[in-house]
């Protein structure tokens, strides 16, 4: 009930909202009365729920339903006026209009329905609402005050002429021209090519600036596909076409899902959102239509021309509206509605995003990190060995940087293969594309500027040893930031205890640095000969080592544990 359109159909059984808090113990300002306390059961009974007489409150949300005294079980159905904007009926266990909630979350002081026991029903119903004043604030399952007492009535059958069943379309080829002359997404993978989609979206644009659509899926009984289309691959602020079957009705509607998650429902379509062709056959659902591609949806505008995330869905619906999803899939990346026809999945293999994501970790938390400290730290260990005729901290470097730069250059390369090139996104929205090219960038040029540095004693040397270590830093700096921005995307499915384990690197990474500062700055003061014998390493060498095994273990079991994260889903 934490829907301002009104409680969802999973509230039915608890009448009580999901809003996190407790309900109100004071008694309560709002009450139900009946009309009568004695009717027959081919009568009709006028409901009221408003404020008691004493009290000047409000409610916003409702929810009622009607209860056999001697069963407990919820019993007949309630009906609306057709006028009537600020309540709806609701399905709740699989029956028809057996409840009724509010439509929109205005203030009411009164609502007015009808209330219809079965035909053959025969005992004393009373009535259970739930009033809604406020998000923390609300009462449940509030006891009708009077019962009434429904004589079951003579039932008369009349005669009736047995009618022919209804003609069902047979379901079109929904597969017939995929990645030819439309395109088509869906799930799941490989279902296109074996004929075998349980959901499935198809799309191409017409010569009259809309889009044919086509949505197709696996349901049973009252249930709805829908296709939602996003700017941000997140549910919110959506436009969404849904192709419903209610009471063996197939119908379309445009719909918005709203910043908090809420469908809702338009009472009609926008111009030019034109039904063609719509049929449910052996427990599949069918529409075909017409979709404007630039219009208006609940006052936000959308252009289809520039490329949309594709989000679908499948659950129950009721008569207003549809209710929460029971599956969902969204794509990976945006979609061009209007050029080129493609054939794609939501579940497409995340191999090479999870190759990509395990590259840049490896790079950059294990290898550029450890190898950064060996020039600052560490050219005074392992003094009087080398390797190939180089020193040992160098090698160490060395090897370290070449590792990072590999791995970099390949999950740039992966990455672009996977997206199919450069995704034009905001910015603002999501930066990280941009940062990692830059990171990239500066990552690439790193051993192009080793080549080219100056000898050891050089006048100029001190100008290669900055600009090295400033595009070093820099690019350090930036691929920590990026990877940090990673665990936001859509695309990554990354539990949110990843920024608890990058945070740690990074205290780990500072407290590194900190204590080797700290040990060479002790060192200095501390020393007592003049002249150092450049043949030894220099004092304070093992706890250098110390440190340096210290945190190339906490970072290799952090990095292990992103990685870990990144395969999880």
């Amino acid at each position: 009930m934490s829907s301002s359109s009104g409680a969802p159909a999973t509230a039915c059984d608890s009448m009580t909202p999901g809003h996190g808090y407790a309900p109100m113990t004071v008694p309560c300002p709002f009450e139900t009365l009946l009309s009568q306390t004695e009717m027959s059961s081919s009568d009709v009974l006028t409901v009221t729920i408003q404020q008691s007489v004493s009290s000047t409150q409000s409610f916003k949300g409702f929810l009622i339903m009607a209860f056999d005294k001697k069963t407990d079980g919820v019993v007949g159905t309630f009906k609306m006026a057709s006028s009537d904007e600020s309540s709806k009926t609701l399905d709740c266990g699989g029956v028809y209009e057996n409840a009724a909630t509010h439509r929109t979350s205005s203030l009411k002081q009164s609502v007015t329905f009808e209330w219809i026991p079965p035909e053959s029903f025969d005992g004393q119903v009373f009535f259970r609402t739930t009033f809604v004043e406020s998000f923390s604030q609300y009462w449940v399952k509030e006891l009708s005050e009077q019962t009434v007492n429904v004589i079951r009535s003579e039932i008369t059958t009349p005669t009736t002429t047995e009618s022919s069943p209804t003609t069902k379309l047979p379901l079109p080829d929904v597969y017939d021209g995929c990645g030819v002359s439309k395109g088509c997404i869906a799930t799941p993978d490989g279902c296109v090519e074996s004929k075998s989609c349980s959901m499935m979206t198809t799309y191409r644009k017409m010569n009259n600036d809309h889009l044919q659509l086509e949505i197709y899926g696996q349901m049973k009984g009252d249930e709805y596909v829908a296709v939602g289309f996003s700017t941000d691959s997140k549910m919110g602020s959506d436009s969404v076409a849904e192709c419903v079957q209610y009471r063996n009705v197939l119908a379309t509607y445009q719909s918005y899902n709203t910043k908090n998650r809420n469908n809702e429902r338009f009472p009609t379509n926008v111009e030019g959102f034109i039904l063609d062709v719509s049929t449910f056959s052996e427990g599949y659902i069918y529409c075909s239509l017409q979709h404007p591609l630039v219009y208006q949806n609940h006052n936000e505008n959308f252009d289809l021309n520039k490329p949309h995330y594709i989000l679908m869905a499948t659950g129950s619906t009721g008569k207003d509206n549809i209710q929460q999803h029971s599956k969902e899939e969204k794509s990976r990346s945006s979609v061009d509605l209007t050029n080129g026809f493609s054939v794609s999945y939501f579940n497409e293999s995340r191999i090479l995003k999870q190759l990509h994501g395990s590259f840049m970790v490896v790079a950059w938390l294990v290898a550029a990190s450890v190898g950064v400290l060996m020039p600052r730290y560490m050219k005074k260990t392992w003094v009087g060995k080398q390797f190939m005729k180089k020193d040992l901290w160098f090698v160490f470097h060395r090897g370290l940087m070449v590792i990072a730069w590999t791995l970099t250059v390949a999950g740039f390369i992966i990455i672009f293969v996977d997206v199919g090139g450069w995704v034009s996104e905001s910015v603002s929205e999501n930066p990280h594309p941009l940062i990692g090219c830059i990171t990239t960038v500066l990552a690439f040029i790193q051993p192009f500027m080793a080549l080219m540095r100056p000898l050891p004693h050089a006048p100029n040397r001190y100008i290669f040893n900055w600009a090295h270590m400033l595009v070093g830093y820099s690019a350090h700096t930036l691929a920590i930031t990026c990877i940090f921005l990673a665990v936001e995307m859509e695309e990554a499915q990354l539990p949110y205890e990843t920024y608890w384990v990058l945070t740690a690197h990074v205290c780990c990474y500072v407290g590194a640095h900190l204590l080797l500062t700290f040990l060479a700055r002790r060192k200095s003061k501390t020393s007592q000969t003049p002249q150092h014998n450049y043949s030894e390493d220099e004092r304070g060498t093992f706890g250098r080592k110390l440190i340096l095994a210290w945190y190339s273990c906490i970072v290799v079991a952090i990095s292990f544990t992103v990685i870990v994260f990144i395969a999880g889903p």
